[in-house]
Order: C-alpha cells, then structure tokens, then sequence
C-alpha cells in the first residue's frame, strides 16, 4: 500500500496514513481523520494530473536541454573549423600519437637499434 501525506483539518501539521479507506489518528492534536472512498479517488485523480504535468515539464526540459547542447556542439565545431584553416596543427593530436607509438617501445635488438639511427639523420 502508497502512503499518503496530508495536512491534518484541525491543526494544519502534516501526518501520513495509508491509501486506503480508514479512521486515522492526527499524532499531533489526537483529531480522528475519515478517509473515504470518495477522497481516495479525488486523490487518485489528482495524482494523474499532477503526474502529467510533471511529465510536460520533463518533456519541456528534455527539449530545451538538447537545443542547449546541439548549440554549444556548433559553436564547437566552428571554432575547430576556425582554427584548422588558420594553424592545421593547432591540435597536438598528431604529436601526441608520434609519442604513443614511442612509448609502446621500440623494437628490440640489432634492427631496432639500426632503425633508430636512421631516424636521426
């Protein structure tokens, strides 16, 4: 069973009580609460459209969000644009992979060695 949280008549605290029809006790004040069949589904009702509407703000958010990243991605992509016309190795992308297969190792023995006198020169 859901439970509910709702504000008590007599002195306005909150108290919680189970989703289905029955005499609560207010922990509070001691009032007796009646929870009726007829309140359980005005609650249910409104459940529904607090929930819908929850999920349009979501929707709404979702929407703004993307148009949000699809923005900055653009003005990304043009500033990548930009500086690849002016410097194309703007970028130590390139350099950064010479240093990888470096640190991979060279090869080992004689031909290694012959290899990397000849990269020297």
């Amino acid at each position: 069973m859901k439970k509910l949280v709702i504000k008590c008549p007599k002195c306005k605290k909150k108290m919680k009580i189970m989703d289905k029809p029955a005499k609560y006790r207010c922990p509070n004040c001691k009032e007796v609460y009646k929870y009726t069949k007829s309140k359980q589904v005005i609650n249910k009702i409104l459940t529904i459209f607090k929930d819908a509407g929850q999920t349009m703000l979501d929707i709404k958010n979702n929407v703004k969000n993307k148009y949000k990243m699809s923005k900055n991605t653009y003005k990304y992509m043009n500033q990548v644009k930009k500086n690849m016309k002016n410097n194309p190795n703007w970028s130590n992308y390139h350099k950064e992979q010479r240093e990888m297969k470096d640190v991979t190792g060279p090869k080992k023995g004689f031909r290694g060695f012959i290899d990397k006198l000849k990269k020297r020169k």
